[in-house]
């Protein structure tokens, strides 16, 4: 009964190491619930600026848990690589350059549930989006001269966050910065990444579908 109920919800179909991989990649219902959390970070991201920890942990553990009861320790392995490349370098972007913790925790969420494969496709995936979204607020906000302004910003931005990091340095040991619980007015350069990754995801479906993986 227990591989009747497996075979039903990963399609019966061979794994490759992770929750719901098949010889195809992930499952329909996995890009399906990923986008349907995606759709929900959007929404909280753009009302109050904030990605909920109660929809992104509880789908962290979610993914690692189902690889382990479907693909064993070999699907955890594989979904933990996820976690690491989908959310890795967003986890640094927070530590180290002011990138936010709730995109973090999404990245690496759905990374648990797509595998080290896949996880790279999407993490490609959001950031061209991302780049051509920032861009378009840039133009939005500034107009379009202001374009190869925004994009040295960025890369004096990354270079700070690359120093703070061979300096061991985390941006939340800076004094200047402070944290407060109560929700704050939008900053004037805010920009929500919640609707990248949303659209991001929608484009690693697409390409996953066509091409398949980048490793």
């Amino acid at each position: 009964m227990s591989s009747i109920f497996l075979n039903l919800l990963c399609f019966d179909v061979p794994f490759l190491g992770n929750v719901a991989q098949s010889e195809h990649g992930p499952s329909l219902w996995v890009w399906l619930l990923l986008i349907a959390a995606g759709i929900v970070a959007t929404i909280t991201d753009l009302r109050t600026m904030h990605i909920r920890n109660w929809l992104t942990l509880p789908l962290l553990v979610a993914g690692l848990t189902y690889s382990g009861i479907v693909a064993g320790m070999p699907g955890v392995v594989d979904s933990l690589k996820g976690v690491g490349v989908a959310g890795g370098v967003f986890l640094a972007a927070y530590a180290f350059a002011r990138g936010g913790a709730g995109d973090a925790k999404l990245m690496m969420s759905f990374g648990s549930w797509l595998g080290l494969q896949c996880s790279a496709v999407l993490l490609l995936s959001v950031a061209i989006v991302g780049f051509f979204a920032a861009m378009g607020l840039v133009v939005k906000r500034c107009g379009i001269t202001q374009i190869p302004n925004a994009i040295f910003h960025q890369i004096m931005m990354t270079r700070m966050g690359f120093l703070r990091f061979l300096n061991g340095l985390k941006l939340n040991q800076d004094e200047n910065i402070i944290y407060q619980a109560e929700p704050q007015p939008r900053p004037k350069l805010w920009f929500p990444y919640a609707p990248s990754i949303l659209l991001g995801t929608i484009g690693a479906w697409w390409y996953w579908e066509q091409f398949g993986g980048v490793l």
